[in-house]
């Protein structure tokens, strides 16, 4: 694969610089999985097939946007002779950072391909019983995904014979792993539900934009965005920087894919720790309500994720049936991979809440969909073909709510019924 061959020098050739801790990333996290402790395989039991799902690892700025705009404004500023030399610095970070994109938006970094190699290594290393037969492998059509894809596979290459891998990669309309795309009714919720409005009031009830915009612009140059006089632009023509408060959010969104470049570029030093938090929570908030489980008496979001989880229902039970295939691994985005965990009900992550002040708590986009966030569903058998599953959640024990003596393990039937009865 070409692909392949490019990721692989591409790795060889850029290495992760960074060494400063990057907080309050939301789901723009890397992954930070470092040691898998998992309990025992109980007693006559051995691995014969695992079902994945995996969100692709660290990227780039999906597009020419956040930086762009906040250049602009910098330029028109300094042209003013309205910007300070802490403005100065942070244009020459942008100009850096631009520098860097250019040709890559949207793409893997190399944070990103190593993430998906290190979880394939992993992947053998704890589960070498299942290989030689068949593993079939698909991604989006997003060339983000198919990097992940393949990064994933070169690496498990390396230690079982790849003659084996089936590798594709899903259309445009992809009702399984694309499903966000192919619904008007959710594309309506997405757009203008009601969670839409109260996250627009409780984003306003904290206002950190004369802090962070004074240590950049004179005051007249501040008034001057406040009275709306700039409409700035992103590539594709939409204005995407018009007020104080885009520009702030602006800089904060070059905060948070720093890591996952791999390089640090200065950006968080216009911020507190206080700001942050603060961003990253109202982030937070949007992945809850439009992803993940939202309020009482509303699914949609997560619903759109049904024919996902009967996919998984049913090529696991063909795994068991036929006794031909190693693994089925598909990669896709957060916008699949939340509203997958959240119809998977693990580890309290579906439990809904109408108060915005108390999601931050309890549910954390971080931890649950970051970057190479990943779900692993492993079939174990015994010498009486009894079948048992275990649900790994980033590579770590998940707890389901289903009657087990073997917890983490659970019988497949007691499993496939409870999702099952989810279909319904």
């Amino acid at each position: 694969m070409n692909t392949i061959k490019l990721l692989a020098l591409f790795t060889t050739l850029t290495t992760s610089i960074f060494s400063a801790d990057f907080n309050y990333l939301g789901t723009k996290q890397p992954y930070n999985v470092k040691e898998i402790s998992t309990a025992p395989t109980p007693n006559g039991y051995k691995p014969f097939f695992v079902n994945h799902l995996g969100r692709h690892g660290s990227r780039h700025l999906s597009s020419p946007k956040y930086d762009v705009s906040l250049y602009e404004l910098l330029s028109i500023a300094e042209k003013e002779k309205a910007i300070t030399p802490e403005g100065l610095k942070l244009k020459n970070s942008i100009a850096q950072l631009m520098e860097i994109e250019k040709g890559n938006y949207g793409l893997l970094t190399d944070v990103g391909v190593k993430e998906q190699k290190e979880i394939a290594k992993r992947f053998y290393e704890n589960n070498k019983d299942i290989f030689g037969k068949d593993v079939i492998a698909s991604s989006t059509y997003v060339e983000r995904a198919q990097q992940s894809r393949d990064a994933f596979l070169e690496e498990l290459g390396e230690y079982t014979p790849n003659i084996n891998f089936k590798v594709s990669t899903n259309s445009k309309k992809d009702i399984l792993l694309r499903f966000f795309d192919l619904s008007p009714e959710y594309e309506e919720f997405s757009e203008n539900g009601n969670w839409k409005k109260e996250l627009n009031t409780y984003s306003k009830s904290k206002n950190f934009n004369n802090e962070v915009l004074n240590q950049l612009f004179s005051k007249e140059f501040i008034k001057k965005l406040e009275n709306g006089e700039f409409k700035l632009k992103d590539s594709k023509g939409k204005v995407v920087l018009k007020n104080p408060t885009d520009a702030v959010r602006n800089l904060y969104d070059l905060y948070i894919i720093q890591a996952s470049i791999g390089k640090n570029l200065g950006f968080g030093d216009f911020f507190s720790e206080e700001q942050l938090k603060w961003y990253e929570e109202v982030d937070n908030l949007s992945d809850f309500y439009e992803k993940g489980p939202g309020k009482n008496g509303e699914d949609i979001a997560t619903n759109i994720a049904l024919p996902l989880l009967e996919n998984f229902i049913v090529t696991s039970d063909e795994a068991i049936k036929n006794q031909n295939i190693s693994a089925n691994l598909r990669f896709a985005h957060a916008e699949t991979t939340i509203p997958f965990i959240t119809l998977l009900d693990i580890n309290g992550y579906s439990a809904k809440e109408d108060n915005m002040e108390k999601v931050y708590e309890k549910w954390l986009g971080r931890d649950i969909s970051g970057m190479s966030t990943n779900i692993q569903w492993i079939f174990y058998k015994n010498d009486k073909n009894d079948v048992l599953v275990k649900i790994l959640h980033n590579e770590k024990d998940a707890e389901l709510p289903i009657a087990t003596t073997m917890k983490p393990y659970y019988k497949w039937d007691d499993v496939k019924n409870f999702y099952t009865s989810k279909l319904k």
